[in-house]
């Protein structure tokens, strides 16, 4: 026969069993619901796509001929170079607060699939960043003169542009003697220059084959400082007379062998 003693010790049990039980479900609705929450939680920052700057990308090719990007290297800027007067050929600049870099494309034609003043995405895993002349620049693999372009069927992979919307790139005003190897490849104004050659064209022309080839003119600004402007042979203007007087000229700063050029872009000139 149970006692009352045997009687309250069951009930114990049994009290404690179900305790237990509860507890046991209360745990598991919190994991799930914790399951829950972390479903609809965004992605961890570090697994958000990462933005870096052209002299971060620039960056990893100090010190060597030329170095594959092996990791996702994502680079925003503005597109301040291509072939619309024939200045740039087979190749683009893009520029961000950082600096500037040439990105190699082999196709023609870059002014209507890469407009100037437009804003280019660069997705740089899988291209090779290329040192020619001291000068970095980037495309799909590494030639004699630098990268080799991005093949055309491919510019989609690695390149995506967008207008500007809003953003509207502004070139710096630099003097000839304050540009240094921080703003090679970056769109700059230069003010108060003439060039010294008066009355020549932009190009020469090769008297044998009557063509324009690429060629350097000189300006000089009031202190006496020069600078050489470099013209591609394929420019529309390259048999046009340079302008006279004093003025303002718009370029990018290129840089070889430790000197610098500049290259007009966009046709962007202000003489009177």
């Amino acid at each position: 026969m149970k006692t009352t003693a045997d009687r309250c010790r069951k009930a114990a049990r049994s009290g404690a069993s179900a305790r237990r039980a509860v507890g046991v479900l209360a745990a598991a609705g919190m994991l799930a619901a914790a399951g829950c929450d972390r479903a609809t939680e965004p992605r961890p920052r570090e697994e958000q796509p990462v933005r870096h700057t052209i002299a971060y990308l620039k960056s990893l090719c100090d010190g060597a001929e030329s170095r594959l990007v092996t990791r996702e290297i994502t680079v925003r800027g503005f597109i301040t170079a291509n072939d619309r007067y024939g200045e740039f050929y087979k190749s683009i600049v893009l520029e961000d607060e950082t600096g500037g870099i040439t990105v190699a494309v082999d196709q023609t034609g870059t002014a209507a699939e890469f407009p100037f003043g437009y804003v280019a995405t660069l997705h740089g895993a899988g291209l090779r960043l290329c040192a020619y002349g001291g000068k970095v620049g980037i495309g799909i693999g590494a030639g004699e003169q630098g990268a080799e372009g991005i093949p055309a069927e491919e510019t989609g992979r690695y390149l995506t542009v967008e207008p500007p919307g809003e953003e509207r790139h502004t070139a710096r005003t630099v003097t000839i003697d304050g540009i240094g190897p921080g703003l090679v490849d970056t769109r700059v104004r230069i003010d108060g220059v003439r060039f010294v050659e008066s009355g020549a064209t932009w190009c020469d022309t090769d008297p044998e084959t009557g063509r324009t080839v690429t060629t350097e003119r000189t300006i000089v600004d009031e202190q006496g400082n020069t600078l050489a402007v470099r013209t591609l042979g394929s420019c529309s203007y390259a048999k046009e007379p340079l302008p006279e007087g004093r003025g303002s000229l718009y370029g990018v700063v290129d840089c070889f062998s430790g000197k610098y050029s500049l290259r007009v872009t966009n046709r962007d000139l202000l003489f009177p």
